[in-house]
């Protein structure tokens, strides 16, 4: 058995008594590592010159990703919200939904490509190719915080979490799936999956590397979520979040199809 224990503390130290957190830290690496790494592959990939026009839309692109991400937890939280307005400002207290950033990525990648004359696709094809590894790094900011873990096991792996971080109904349980792990694995996988075709000799429509990408993680994280225990709105008894899986599954189902259908699809 394999039992994961939490660091002491999710803080790093404080500067000018302001708490420097290890969430923080592993968002700034996350960005880094995204924004590098995109440039290579595009470089490889394409030429200097589209490898620069990335470089130069890319700090854009993390500010409305961010936006966008905070933006839908607040949505999928109003009930709370609500009633705390101020709080909706306060990222620092922690709350971000990858699908909220998934949504204003593409939405800024499009506006962008219009403005700047470039292939929509071919841009989101390099960026879906990177994205799956920074999500595989940024799931250990929830470890860190003890966050967004799962039900309560005694299974093979198991995360020890605090009762500071315990839910009420789960206070005397010292036990939980490491939910965090879990899909920080998955992402490993779907990242070294369309790392392997991105470089195929075999040359790939534009548009079909993003739609794998969001076909995969749509299935990873909709059973991921079955067990989380923070699904913070739910329709029914489903979380919304499964809800988003299933649509976006269906969606890039249909355009992956069209695209290997019709070579010539525009966006």
């Amino acid at each position: 058995m394999i039992t994961i224990y939490p660091h002491n503390t999710p803080i790093i130290a404080h500067i000018f008594n302001y708490p420097i957190r290890y969430y923080g830290l592993i968002m700034a690496i996350v960005f880094l590592v995204g924004v590098l790494f995109s440039y290579y592959l595009f470089k490889k990939k394409y030429n200097n010159a589209t490898a620069d026009l990335f470089f130069d839309y890319a700090p854009v692109l993390i500010i409305s990703s961010i936006i966008g991400a905070r933006l839908f937890y607040v949505f999928a939280s109003w009930e709370f919200y609500s009633d705390n307005l101020i709080e909706i400002f306060m990222i620092n207290h922690g709350g971000l939904s990858i699908f909220g950033s998934i949504i204003a990525g593409l939405a800024t990648i499009f506006i962008i490509s219009k403005v700047k004359k470039f292939d929509f696709k071919k841009h989101l094809d390099v960026i879906a190719v990177v994205f799956p590894l920074c999500q595989a790094i940024g799931r250990f900011g929830n470890y860190f915080n003890q966050e967004a873990y799962g039900a309560p096991t005694n299974g093979f792996i198991r995360l020890f979490v605090d009762e500071k971080f315990r839910y009420s109904q789960y206070k005397n349980i010292e036990f939980y799936h490491p939910t965090f792990l879990y899909e920080s694995f998955f992402d490993l996988i779907i990242f070294f999956i369309l790392m392997r075709l991105f470089f195929t000799k075999k040359q790939l429509n534009s548009g079909v590397i993003s739609c794998l990408y969001l076909i995969f993680y749509a299935v990873v994280r909709f059973f991921i979520e079955s067990i989380r225990l923070d699904s913070v709105l739910n329709v029914g008894n489903i979380p919304i979040v499964q809800i988003i899986c299933i649509i976006v599954f269906i969606v890039s189902s249909l355009v992956l199809y069209f695209i290997c259908r019709n070579k010539n699809l525009q966006y």
